[in-house]
């Protein structure tokens, strides 16, 4: 059977060792880019394990195990490693249960456009002891739905199922080659441990994820170029609005170059989670809102503007770029363009430049000049101005967010990877954190509570030489089983400082709740019940209990010392958490 199968194959292809059908699939995770593999015990998963130590021992290619307690957060800590190596990784858990465990993260691995191969085993078919890994357990008889692959199929941008047909390398190197092109996203595996088991008489051929291809960037027309280079020169307000374009690097540096050229003011809409321009360059935030432009140029921005802010003139002119410029993921979408462009951020910034060097005029430059001068006046007063917020309340206690944000950002070096995953206080984190080098600042990109402190241990890992410091809510915090990521970024030396806004409370049932029912009996009689957790858990002691470092900050003048012990605690390997206490947001809208 084997020996068949494999005469069978392209001669092109590689050929490599392997006993089983597990040696395959983790020799092409390997050699498909899958350096780091978050793993989580299940009973039907042992092939894995063994399949590692195995290639371990022998020289074989393999992705290094680690051990993660929770799937939610060894799903986050995939995202976080593809979210800074721009490369696959991966996860795996316990069939259909493990699956569902993962939760929410498979709506950020989706709406966030990463690269992830998650994966899960199934419970085996296969009569008892009639082949290697057939049934075996009570358990396995409750562990067979009827499609798993329809649990994630919404969120995936495939999903397979291995059967006996199949050869194992070639489909893990497809769902790879499917994960990496544009536009990026997650694919789902499920593994039987029957088909793990399966010998492979010692070898087996398949081809890698290169060898299959991925798919190059496309460029624009150069008609159309030329088009939007005019729109942006002959226009007196025009505007670049950017949402993940900074998930691939090389388009900061692109999109400085052609802002700059025509001194084009930039800003992030909504749904930002990368950093796609250096927030303290003039041309950031300085420029009109998007209903006041006369050309405006949505790059990569899932929300560039609300409609129900106002409405764009009829004459703006309105370019959209993106690899998926119709956001097919997204079943209604309102907004519409003059130009709709399916190219990513960096062609479409060398091509616009590029167009824009031939067409500009003594006349023009004069105006880009004019508009450059006004846009570096302002930036200037506008830094002056947060910086001045931030020490009217240096002193305030109860502690204002707005200083935590400040202290964070003084702790904090240029290359210092911050993963925010604050809420109700991301305005004063994103107007202080001053990041200006690509992949230097992460959002989740999707709307689920509790992706940092996993995506800040897969960050880590993928980023051992650099600081990470995780900004968070105290819900979301809560949300993210902390206490299984902080056990393995202290088992792994992988430290990061997590610093919690603790407002024990959610925006959701008290400020969003007042928005709604303004005259309700809650803001009545001010029973926040469902919206507040007074006394919040002790964050500090948590933290202790992962063997980890954990502090409470109480008073204005500690917060900034306590993130500096924080942070000496992670340079020694440990991780931190500093736990900050702020009124709950009921207080906070009575002005406390």
């Amino acid at each position: 059977m084997t020996d068949q199968r494999l005469e069978a194959s392209d001669p092109r292809w590689g050929e490599y060792p392997a006993e089983e059908w597990a040696d395959a699939v983790m020799t092409s995770m390997k050699l498909g880019g899958i350096d780091h593999f978050y793993f989580v015990s299940g009973s039907e998963l042992a092939f894995y394990q063994e399949a590692a130590a195995r290639a371990n021992a022998r020289g074989w290619p393999t992705p290094k195990l680690y051990t993660v307690t929770h799937e939610g957060a060894a799903l986050n800590a995939a995202l976080g490693t593809a979210m800074v190596s721009g490369g696959p990784a991966a996860t795996a858990a316990h069939v259909d249960v493990g699956t569902l465990n993962f939760g929410a993260g498979i709506h950020t691995a989706w709406r966030g456009s990463y690269p992830v191969l998650i994966m899960a085993g199934a419970g085996p078919r296969a009569y008892p002891g009639s082949m290697p890994g057939s049934r075996e357990a009570n358990v396995q008889w409750v562990q067979e739905p009827r499609d798993q692959g329809e649990i994630v199929r919404q969120y995936t941008k495939l999903d397979h199922r291995m059967e006996w047909q199949d050869n194992p390398g070639l489909m893990v190197s497809r769902l790879l080659q499917v994960a990496m092109s544009e536009p990026k996203g997650p694919v789902y595996l499920v593994v039987p441990q029957e088909m793990a088991k399966l010998p492979m008489g010692g070898r087996t051929r398949f081809p890698t994820r290169d060898e299959l291809g991925l798919a190059r960037p496309a460029w624009p027309d150069p008609k159309d170029a030329r088009q939007v280079a005019e729109w942006l020169i002959k226009a007196n307000n025009p505007l670049i609005v950017l949402g993940q374009s900074g998930r691939n690097p090389e388009s900061v540096p692109e999109l400085v170059r052609l802002a700059e050229l025509l001194a084009v003011p930039v800003m992030d809409g909504g749904r930002v989670n990368r950093l796609n321009f250096p927030t303290t360059h003039s041309l950031f935030g300085t420029g009109p809102q998007p209903t006041d432009a006369d050309v405006l140029v949505a790059v990569e921005a899932v929300v560039p503007y609300q409609p129900i802010d106002g409405k764009l003139s009829p004459d703006t002119k309105i370019v959209w770029v993106d690899v998926d410029p119709v956001q097919s993921r997204s079943k209604t979408m309102e907004f519409h363009a003059d130009m709709w462009l399916s190219v990513p951020a960096v062609s479409f910034a060398q091509a616009v430049y590029d167009a824009a060097t031939s067409l500009l005029s003594i006349s023009d430059m004069g105006k880009i000049e004019d508009r450059r001068a006004k846009l570096y006046t302002r930036k200037k007063a506008m830094l002056a101005a947060d910086e001045d917020a931030a020490l009217a309340v240096s002193g305030r206690n109860p502690i204002h967010p707005r200083w935590i944000a400040h202290q964070v950002a003084s702790v904090m070096e240029p290359d210092t990877i911050m993963v925010d995953d604050v809420v109700s206080y991301s305005a004063f984190v994103r107007a202080h954190h001053h990041r200006t080098e690509p992949g230097t600042y992460f959002k989740s990109g999707g709307s689920s509570g509790g992706f940092g402190s996993g995506a800040a241990f897969g960050a880590k890992i993928a980023a051992p030489d650099r600081d990470v410091v995780l900004t968070t809510g105290d819900g979301y915090f809560m949300f993210g089983s902390p206490l299984a990521s902080l056990w393995a970024a202290s088992h792994y030396k992988a430290a990061f400082l997590t610093v919690v806004f603790v407002n024990k409370s959610y925006s959701t049932g008290t400020a969003g709740l007042q928005r709604q029912y303004p005259e309700g009996h809650v803001v009545g009689t001010q029973d926040w019940e469902g919206g507040t957790f007074d006394p919040p858990p002790n964050f500090a002691k948590l933290a202790e209990a992962a063997n980890c470092y954990g502090e409470s900050v109480m008073e204005a003048d500690q917060v900034g010392p306590a993130l500096k012990r924080g942070l000496d605690q992670v340079h020694n390997g440990i991780p931190a958490v500093i736990a900050v206490d702020l009124p709950t947001i009921p207080q906070t809208m009575m002005g406390a």
